[in-house]
């Protein structure tokens, strides 16, 4: 697997006895690790470490991001896009202009536009996700819309794939590419160099979708 380029700096410690990973202010990926390590070892981190590395940063990023509000054209993002919010009397829909949901208090609209973003999820990430299916040849058991934080996607050895709600926010291309990596995990349960080179064939600009991913993440009010 060619290096993803990571920005990353090590900071070693004389008491440290563990290699811990977290993401500075500035956004620099920090591996902290005990004075005798070796420096090839610390460096390779980074280009076994993707998917980890990944969601730290996808953690770190929701924890920073203030709560949206939820008021009258607040914008929120489907398929790459951003749409205002309507407060409605009793509509929850998204007309293709808006996203439309009924006004109340700050939890009950919460509620309804998280389930509105369910609802869009479940229809549009599964119908794609089988015609990745019929391109790759790679046919999980079952899917499943999560309400996970901290990754995109997941496969476990069930071969059940599930999807965060939360995707269906981001630009179709990084969509594909997070079916691929779950798809291929079919195929290889690990983050293993033949894993990647799965991932590559199917998909060849992964790591550059991969970066745009993450950087779209940034952007995305916190619900």
């Amino acid at each position: 697997m060619a290096e993803i380029p990571v920005d990353f700096r090590i900071i070693r410690n004389i008491k440290r006895r563990r290699i811990a990973l977290r993401i500075a202010p500035d956004g620099v990926l920090e591996i902290l690790a005990p004075a005798a390590v070796p420096e090839d070892f610390l460096r390779s981190i980074p280009v076994r470490e993707p998917e980890l590395i990944d969601r730290l940063r996808l953690r770190t990023q929701t924890l920073a991001r203030p709560q949206a509000v939820l008021e009258e054209n607040a914008e929120f993002a489907l398929l790459g896009r951003f749409y205002p919010l309507h407060l409605s009397s009793r509509l929850k829909i998204f007309d293709g202009n808006r996203f439309i949901i009924p006004r109340g208090d700050e939890n009950s609209m919460r509620e309804n536009l998280i389930s509105l973003y369910r609802e869009l999820a479940e229809k549009s990430l599964i119908k794609r996700a089988k015609v990745l299916e019929e391109l790759t040849g790679l046919h999980p058991d079952c899917y499943r819309i999560t309400s996970a934080e901290t990754r995109w996607g997941s496969c476990n050895n069930r071969k059940v794939i599930a999807f965060s709600w939360k995707l269906i926010q981001c630009p179709a291309d990084t969509i594909d590419y997070v079916m691929i990596h779950e798809l291929a995990h079919l195929k290889e349960l690990n983050h293993s160099v033949k894993f990647w080179k799965l991932v590559e064939h199917f998909c060849p600009e992964y790591r550059a979708l991969r970066r745009k991913l993450n950087a779209f993440a940034r952007a995305l009010p916190r619900l």
